[in-house]
């Protein structure tokens, strides 16, 4: 995999690092030579070390295929049928099982729906989770199409939660949970919204994140001191942004927003400086550290859609204060 893109990555139950990425081509450019998403890839690595990939998902290790089959359809948007492709949205870990949510799309962007699979191996194969594991495009008003998750273990399993926006990057987040053993039942899912003057499960969903804020790829992490961090690619200010917060229900609105790498022109680039050209993603790595210089981890992607290339995934670590105690829930 010469050209990739995404790369959101969580520890396996065996504690390697499993990274998942999007469209993903053999060729020196994008839509050059065979081209797969999702793919993954195996190996070691986190916030304070550099990442290195030792094999690929998937029957062959020395070759990233495509997760599961499906021909990508240049047609599909057009003929309202098919797949053009499947975009990974995030893992999740629970106990001896990996999970990966993905949007299926009819041209890039039309998401038909999104779906869950599951790895018993550590990422090498994974299976679909079946019909009640898929979710319409529609849902929340289409703000369920891009999610990231993670796991606060507690009594009865504790409780999976999951920010998700648009694919469209014109929407801000919304937050569901579930049950670890209903991560692949629809059904069991509950949203958290605002009605009749106060905040509750069930109730329809409402974004978290203030007006005007539109959002993108998403990362959603419980670091080891317990605090979380949610963000990603804050498409309204085309940078990466982040919250570090106590809990996901925590007053978003309250919270100073970080925003450690920004966009800029190709001309005006300057990664040691934290500016990136034509960036998203921005998934937290395993290991990040908040209020420790360059103790977060990320994986920053890049598209220099003029060119087809660069187009990439790249490792940063940048710095993100300890401003969790500024929000009470």
């Amino acid at each position: 995999m010469t050209c990739a893109d995404l790369g959101a990555s969580v520890l396996a139950p065996d504690g390697s690092l499993v990274s998942v990425f999007g469209d993903t081509f053999s060729g020196d450019t994008v839509g050059r030579g065979d081209w797969r998403s999702p793919v993954v890839l195996i190996g070691r690595g986190d916030a304070d070390h550099q990442i290195v990939y030792h094999r690929a998902g998937g029957p062959d290790p020395d070759y990233a295929r495509q997760l599961w089959h499906y021909r990508h359809d240049h047609t599909a948007a057009r003929r309202r049928r098919g797949i053009s492709t499947v975009i990974p949205s995030d893992l999740l870990t629970v106990g001896d099982s990996m999970y990966l949510h993905a949007s299926v799309n009819r041209g890039l962007g039309n998401v038909a729906w999104t779906e869950i699979w599951r790895s018993d191996d550590n990422g090498v194969t994974w299976r679909d989770l079946g019909r009640e594991a898929r979710f319409p495009a529609g849902l929340h008003h289409g703000h369920a199409q891009c999610w990231s998750w993670d796991h606060q273990p507690g009594p009865d399993g504790g409780w999976v939660y999951v920010a998700a926006t648009g694919f469209q990057r014109d929407k801000g987040i919304i937050l569901m949970r579930v049950r670890p053993r209903h991560v692949g039942s629809r059904r069991q899912y509950r949203s958290w919204g605002f009605t009749d003057g106060r905040w509750g499960w069930g109730s329809l969903a409402t974004p978290i994140t203030p007006p005007g804020e539109k959002w993108g790829e998403l990362t959603l992490r419980r670091l080891a001191s317990g605090h979380w961090i949610l963000g990603g690619f804050l498409a309204s200010e085309y940078a990466l942004g982040y919250r570090v917060v106590d809990s996901p229900l925590a007053n978003m609105h309250a919270t100073a927003i970080q925003k450690p790498v920004i966009g800029c022109g190709w001309q005006d680039e300057d990664h040691a400086g934290s500016r990136v050209a034509q960036l998203y993603g921005g998934y937290v790595l395993p290991g990040s550290r908040v209020g420790v210089e360059a103790g977060i981890g990320l994986m920053v992607s890049q598209w220099h859609t003029a060119h087809g290339w660069p187009y990439r995934t790249m490792q940063f670590r940048v710095t993100l204060d300890d401003a969790a105690s500024a929000a009470a829930p």
